[in-house]
Order: C-alpha cells, then sequence, then structure tokens
C-alpha cells in the first residue's frame, strides 16, 4: 500500500499540527497498514480486515473531525486507489 494520501489535509485546527508531523503520520500509517496486511494473511480474509478497520476508520473519524470531512477524506483515499 504505497498510495500517498496527504494527511495533513484532513487534520483539524484543533490539534497542534507541530506536535503532529507529516513523519509522525507516514510511520503511523505504514505500521498500521503492515499491520493490517498482515492480518488479512493470517486471517486469509482481506475483506473481513477491511470492512473492520474501514467502520472502526469511519466512525472515530466521524467523530474526530466531522461527517464532512470523512468523506472527503475517504473520497481522497478512492480517488488515489482509483489512479494505481
Amino acid at each position: 500500500m504505497t498510495n500517498v494520501i496527504n494527511l495533513n489535509n484532513h487534520i483539524k485546527d484543533k490539534y497542534d499540527k507541530q506536535l503532529i508531523t507529516k513523519i509522525k503520520l507516514c510511520r503511523i500509517r505504514d505500521e498500521i497498514e503492515e499491520k493490517l496486511n498482515n492480518y488479512s494473511i493470517i486471517e486469509n480474509n482481506e475483506l473481513a480486515v477491511s470492512l473492520s478497520s474501514g467502520r472502526y476508520s469511519a466512525m472515530k473519524l466521524t467523530k474526530l473531525i466531522g461527517k464532512e470531512e470523512t468523506i472527503q477524506f475517504f473520497q481522497d483515499c478512492i480517488d488515489t486507489a482509483s489512479k494505481t
């Protein structure tokens, strides 16, 4: 999963942008994607892992940044995935 989504575009001003740096976001993203990929292999079920992580993501993001920003984030992800 080497597609690049600019996570900085989806951070609300209430967060300290110096604390949540691009490097930290990329590191966390890469680590979580690796863990999800490994779990998909172990469980032999990419769909279940994808649906579960997407559900968690959608619910948490909606609470953290609101519905519209969450929809835009997922649209950006879909657009990026469509380009590959």
